[in-house]
């Protein structure tokens, strides 16, 4: 495809190379280019453009986004910057952007980000969601990886895995794949990364289902701190619409994080005992504060049916989002690394995963 570009920004250094780039990139046209946003917007229209390059360090030219999608719908915008700023990315990606890249850039980085940052629909802001457990077995993995079928089947759009429950990850194991590149690598690079440079870090597990593997041996999670996980999950954030993080078990300042990182928090627990219960309910005050933040707040009990829904919420004094059933064939599946081809059959568990997956759109919009 041909594009007619243009760009705003202030600095004459980045339209210099962005001539000289596109010399040698006959598929890109810089049709114009301005130093202020406003002139931009009066003016563009003579072009006929179909890509704006605009440097979102600049605070009117963030503001003036919306403007651009609703005067050139047709178009795409991406965001140019000097320096990674996971906060003025959302922004830009809320105002109408479709991703942001860093200075100087390439020609092939152009391409590569037009084709990144287009894939899926794109209809959605960002969102997502944490997954905790207070113990063990509690089916939060098994869950996890079919609300990323089920998102992909309603939406179409992009869903990530991130698996940071690091001792004892397994969700390779669910997908049948073996990893390539991990969190430990991720987060090892960070500093050094933008979401351009941090896609090849996730493997590709089904069609829009790219998931970032857990370490690959045990003493390893040793080597993920959470300030970098942070900042990994946030640029993933803004490369794909959805992101789904599995932690850990238990309670710690890095389950902790990872859930105020979230637009939504997932408690999962197992009925096996009535012990579950209690658990869930001795965390519950920490995470109703995050709801009191705004967070969404989900409770999920597997194994359990609806009359026994009931006796949960009044042990816990809080609503649960969905009790799921035991499905002895989809669990099965999970364990044997069939979960992609099972999850298109109907039974129970898969219609009320569908109805959770549902409700996690219906948020993001």
């Amino acid at each position: 495809m041909n594009y007619n570009v243009i760009l705003v920004d202030a600095d004459d250094s980045t339209l210099n190379h962005t001539v000289n780039i596109f010399k040698r990139f006959p598929n890109f046209t810089l049709v114009s280019s301005y130093r202020e946003v406003k002139s931009a917007i009066g003016q563009s229209s003579v072009f006929d453009p179909n890509l704006f390059l605009i440097d979102i360090e600049n605070t009117d030219n963030r503001n003036m986004l919306p403007a651009f999608a609703d005067i050139f719908p047709q178009a795409i915008v991406i965001g140019i910057m000097s320096k990674w700023d996971a906060d003025i990315t959302f922004e830009s990606i809320r105002g109408g952007a479709i991703g942001c890249i860093l200075k100087p850039f390439s020609g092939e980085d152009l391409t590569d980000a037009i084709k990144l940052f287009s894939r899926g629909v794109r209809n959605t802001i960002p969102s997502s969601c944490s997954f905790f457990s207070a113990k063990g077995r509690s089916g939060k993995t098994t869950l996890i990886a079919n609300l990323a079928l089920s998102i992909v089947q309603q939406t179409g759009d992009l869903v990530a895995i991130i698996d940071a429950d690091l001792q004892f990850s397994d969700m390779a194991i669910f997908f049948d794949v073996e990893p390539v590149t991990t969190i430990v690598e991720a987060t090892r690079d960070v500093k050094f990364l933008s979401p351009l440079r941090l896609n090849p870090y996730f493997l590709p597990v089904a069609d829009n289902i790219q998931l970032l593997c857990g370490p690959r041996r045990l003493e390893y999670s040793e080597l993920v701190d959470v300030e970098s996980l942070t900042a990994v999950v946030r640029m993933a954030q803004t490369l794909f619409h959805y992101v789904l993080i599995d932690l850990p078990s238990g309670l710690s300042p890095f389950s902790t994080s990872m859930c105020e990182v979230a637009d939504t928090v997932f408690i999962c627990g197992m009925l096996n005992t009535n012990f579950e219960v209690k658990h869930i309910k001795r965390t519950l005050p920490l995470f109703e504060k995050l709801e009191r933040d705004g967070k969404k707040l989900n409770i999920v009990f597997s194994r359990a049916d609806d009359k026994q829904k009931l006796e949960i919420e009044k042990q816990l004094g809080h609503k649960v989002a969905a009790v799921l059933p035991n499905e002895f064939l989809m669990v099965s599946a999970a364990n044997s690394g069939n979960i992609k081809n099972i999850m298109n059959q109907k039974n129970l568990l898969a219609e009320k995963i569908n109805k959770l997956a549902e409700g996690i759109i219906n948020h993001a919009d």
